[in-house]
């Protein structure tokens, strides 16, 4: 394997893949990427450079067009070269393997040997589902997966509560991709119109891990367009200009959330949505560390938000806003109440309570496309 890259380029397609390159894994070639040259390495087929990175569940395929002097194929420690990517010279690098998988590296006067594994040892990729993939905008799927990738649960015993749900609806005649995610004490429910869904998921709805989401989030980053969705039995397939993702599927029932969506919060407040947020940031800095507690309390035209920790002391804010009904205080954490809020991006918020004990739903003052649930804290 022999080949020239610009140093930018290089850098960038390295660090492309790092988050799912497994670097405690009891694989060994899996804290490693492929490296592959060759004459259809390219994104168009031309020669070029197509690195893997892969951790059995997650797999990301970045592909970059350039000279290639001999074809080849090796697997390197991914963050040491991305390590060495990084501090290398502006301009030209020249990729060089040589016997016994190490691999020379040179730019301008810096020259670096690493040793790497055989491009044997990595894992095969999965198949590229057939059929035609369904369009959707890159904006929209990027705002579908920060409103709700919090709300899914970092805990791993919890298998059905740690992916993301994504399934069609059929609304007044549109065709709606939602995505829901719960970790049990809260709930975030988003939808957006993608014409064509059918296509994707059917009658069908696939459970995705939350951190393959947000690998097919990050092709987003790259700009306007459009990504490329499809799948299978087993995975979400999704691809962007030179970059391909492959996520396995959980094999997992998640819970029937519509059952959670209270029927009977008919107490109304609606709040600032950017005044809420910076008093709950404020009042936060002296929430307990553990909880992040912070009490709620509607009356007149204003809201209190108050907390009170015992090592630390208190802190409190008011902030004015429509409220009818009888005065009601009810205790929250807050961070998921800072989460909620950051799914919403009209300037008023609605809550809809029942009274102390029941959970508060969150929504945009006008307009359907996001709901948060959260349960209530009991604040002595």
């Amino acid at each position: 394997m022999n080949f020239t890259v610009d140093r930018d380029q290089f850098e960038g397609i390295i660090a492309r893949i790092q988050g799912v390159a497994e670097r405690r894994h009891t694989m060994p070639i899996l804290s490693h990427t492929l490296l592959t040259a060759g004459p259809k390495a390219g994104p168009t087929g031309n020669p070029g450079l197509t690195v893997v990175a892969s951790d059995l569940e997650i797999v990301i395929r970045c592909s970059q067009a350039l000279d290639v002097i001999e074809p080849g194929s090796v697997a390197l420690p991914a963050r040491k070269l991305f390590d060495i990517a990084k501090v290398l010279p502006k301009g030209s690098v020249t990729v060089v393997a040589r016997e016994g998988n190490y691999v020379e590296i040179s730019a301008g006067r810096g020259h670096f040997r690493l040793a790497g594994l055989g491009s044997e040892e990595f894992p095969e990729m999965p198949e590229k589902p057939k059929g035609k993939p369904v369009a959707l905008d890159s904006e929209t799927f990027r705002k579908l997966v920060d409103c709700v990738s919090a709300f899914a649960t970092g805990d791993e015993t919890r298998y059905n509560l740690s992916g993301i749900l994504l399934e069609r609806q059929e609304e007044e005649g549109k065709t709606l991709l939602r995505m829901v995610a719960t970790d049990g004490h809260r709930l975030a429910i988003a939808d957006a119109e993608v014409p064509g869904l059918g296509g994707l998921l059917g009658e069908r709805r696939v459970l995705v891990p939350r951190k393959g989401l947000i690998e097919i989030r990050k092709l987003s980053d790259g700009g306007p367009g459009s990504l490329e969705l499809s799948a299978t039995d087993k995975f979400l397939f999704a691809g962007k200009g030179d970059t391909e993702v492959w996520v396995r599927l959980l094999d997992a029932e998640f819970p029937d959330y519509l059952q959670v969506v209270p029927k009977e919060n008919r107490v109304i407040a609606n709040v600032p949505r950017g005044a809420f947020h910076e008093v709950l940031k404020r009042v936060s800095v002296m929430a307990p560390e553990k909880v992040n507690s912070v009490r709620l309390s509607f009356s007149g035209k204003q809201l209190e938000v108050s907390t009170t920790s015992p090592d630390l002391g208190e802190a409190r804010d008011l902030l004015p806003i429509e409220f009818e009904g009888a005065p009601v205080t009810v205790g929250f954490n807050g961070r998921y109440l800072q989460d909620a809020l950051g799914g919403i991006s009209e300037d008023t918020v609605r809550m809809e309570l029942k009274d102390e004990v029941s959970q508060v739903i969150i929504r945009p003052a006008s307009g359907m496309n996001f709901l948060a649930i959260i349960m209530p804290m009991r604040i002595l």
